[in-house]
């Protein structure tokens, strides 16, 4: 049946439409993979490029006190700047091995980073315990005292000063010991203590302010008062 031109163009009408649809449809579908695929790429090259500028570093999940024992679980780690001029003092997700178990010589807040000098060995070689003094600088030979000093300890009772405990090494001095006094009115040293020294120390912070006197080169006090 050979068909009229007005049929034919009526058909011709009827397909040409749905063809062109079909191939909208195509190419927005293809579109859209293209764009996806690209996104992928970029955001996979990203995430590498910040990974390798980044360093991860240990920061208190909680608030940490004085003294505290550093354990996995209280930290947690964030990703800062590979080239952080601060970087060096901090503790990175490397250090946690080495560091597991060091003692807290300040307070840190939850948040907060941990960094080297605020660290000390859970004790010494010769075996003393270690016991951190919370003292403003005014009464710590003006913040002048660095690790390797040797310290009495003096508190007075009833008016009358006592030495509480004599010629105890400094292990470690809190960062701005020697730094601007008019800025920083309080800072940590770590001592080595025996046992009963520790418990002295502890009753003489309790009742009142203690006096850190540099006694590095200086004559021994004979004995330590044992009133606090």
């Amino acid at each position: 049946m050979t068909l009229s031109p007005s049929t034919e163009q009526r058909e011709a009408g009827l397909h040409q439409p749905a063809r062109r649809r079909l191939a909208r449809r195509l190419s927005a579908t293809h579109v859209v993979i293209a764009v996806v695929v690209l996104l992928s790429f970029v955001l996979n090259l990203l995430v590498l490029q910040d990974r390798s500028s980044t360093t991860l570093v240990a920061v208190a999940d909680r608030a940490l006190a004085t003294g505290s024992a550093i354990e996995r679980s209280s930290l947690r780690l964030v990703p800062v700047d590979a080239d952080f001029q601060g970087l060096s003092g901090l503790i990175t997700e490397d250090d946690l091995g080495s560091v597991e178990d060091w003692v807290l010589s300040r307070s840190v807040p939850a948040g907060g980073l941990l960094d080297r000098a605020g660290l000390v060995r859970p004790g010494s070689e010769s075996g003393l315990r270690s016991m951190s003094l919370p003292v403003p600088i005014e009464r710590a030979a003006g913040g002048s005292l660095v690790a390797g000093d040797r310290v009495d300890v003096i508190a007075v009772s009833d008016g009358v000063a006592g030495f509480v405990a004599v010629d105890l090494e400094v292990t470690s001095v809190a960062d701005g010991a020697s730094g601007a006094i008019g800025t920083v009115s309080s800072y940590h040293l770590v001592v080595n203590v025996e046992s009963d020294e520790a418990l002295r120390l502890a009753e003489a912070l309790a009742a009142g302010p203690v006096e850190i006197v540099r006694a590095t080169g200086a004559e021994q006090v004979e004995e330590a008062s044992s009133d606090s």
